[in-house]
């Protein structure tokens, strides 16, 4: 059985953070695994500069609660890990701390600037030979990820799966996107980074989610929850059905599913009574038009592929937001963007639909439109 725990955790108050981490891991019996002088990594999710009030990045008091439990247990060698967007420098890891909250917990554990990686051989049969891989979690004795729980333009669902590709140095993850520009292979690609770099643990923070244009241009949505569990591709079948997410839709899990990596009717809930919330996160405006949603289970795919044949999600400027500071054309995959007059300049040609403008903008100045397909 694989067994999801789930805990409310109605705020980030240091008592009711700290009371869900040990009741989770007390369920999970996480102590059996503690050995004297193993090297623990904390994984976040550290997209980009973001306060924790915007919901964008793994909250601070869940990595600390984390961090504390473990030394109370011998553990000395506790890292905070994660490779954030935009290049993987300790300048931009430095900001990112600061901002994210994350300096709080320094001297419960350290803060990683090894800006080294190495390669990771993937098991036998993946599509992928090896990924590069940061030197913390690449040489961790244990891992333990806290992921966010958000909706997501390009993959509908970031928790604990996607959270992993964090492990991916800086830059490298655009590329990774121009390698798989198809939804679906990228999902896989995803699938294979957490199959290579499996966490012992996963945390999903479903305190404070995010809903609409995750990962970081979405709105907030108070969930009051959160989750655990050793099966991370479980626990994101769980995070998903809560927020009102059919497997179907989530490339992740359907794929995770055919492959047998996720036998639903093998999860077993510990803690809170699961039931999906009764209004379900919004959907990214990437996503195809509700329509879809209405239609009997059999037409669906037929009208998916109609919709997929017309129409393509593109991501689009306004101009009076943006401040010029080439995040964008940083993080853009195919490197079609520029920076012209102090503006950013995105052409239509050649665009992959990977959202990591949008992602990466601090300005919030990127929204998403589905436009009619022109013919080459």
């Amino acid at each position: 059985m694989s067994l999801v725990s789930i805990r409310k955790t109605e705020d980030y108050s240091r008592d009711k953070v700290d009371s869900a981490i040990a009741r989770h891991f007390e369920a999970l019996n996480v102590e059996s695994d503690l050995r004297p002088r193993m090297k623990v990594v904390i994984k976040p999710n550290l997209i980009r500069a973001m306060r924790p009030e915007h919901t964008g990045t793994t909250h601070p008091s869940l990595v600390l609660a984390v961090a504390k439990w473990l030394r109370e247990r011998g553990i000395e060698d506790i890292t905070v890990a994660d490779s954030p967007g935009g290049p993987h420098i300790a300048a931009n890891l430095k900001t990112v701390y600061s901002v994210s909250g994350l300096k709080a917990i320094e001297g419960t554990a350290k803060l990683n600037f090894d800006l080294g990686w190495r390669e990771i051989k993937c098991p036998a049969g993946y599509r992928n030979l090896s990924f590069n891989i940061i030197n913390p979690i690449a040489d961790a004795d244990y891992i333990i990820n806290i992921a966010k729980l958000k909706t997501h333009c390009m993959t509908t669902l970031s928790a604990g799966i996607k959270n992993m590709f964090g492990a991916v140095p800086g830059l490298q993850k655009p590329e990774l996107h121009y390698k798989f520009p198809n939804q679906r292979d990228f999902s896989n690609m995803i699938l294979e980074v957490a199959g290579t770099v499996m966490p012992n643990v996963t945390v999903i923070d479903a305190v404070e989610g995010m809903e609409g244009n995750g990962p970081t241009s979405g709105r907030t949505r108070h969930v009051g929850l959160t989750l655990a569990s050793r099966d991370i591709y479980a626990q994101d079948y769980i995070a998903a059905k809560l927020i009102g997410l059919e497997p179907e839709k989530v490339d992740m899990l359907s794929l995770a599913i055919e492959k047998g990596l996720l036998k639903p009717e093998n999860i077993m809930i510990e803690g809170e009574v699961f039931s999906p919330l009764e209004t379900p996160f919004k959907l990214p405006d990437s996503k195809k038009p509700d329509f879809i949603d209405f239609l009997p289970k059999l037409l669906r795919r037929p009208a998916s592929k109609v919709v997929d044949a017309l129409l393509k999600p593109m991501p689009v400027l306004e101009s009076n937001k943006c401040v010029g500071c080439a995040k964008c054309a940083e993080s853009c995959p195919p490197k079609l963007i520029a920076i012209r007059e102090g503006k950013a300049v995105m052409p239509v040609k050649g665009c992959i639909s990977c959202f990591c403008c949008q992602e990466m903008c601090p300005a919030r100045a990127i929204r998403v439109e589905c436009r009619l397909k022109v013919k080459k």
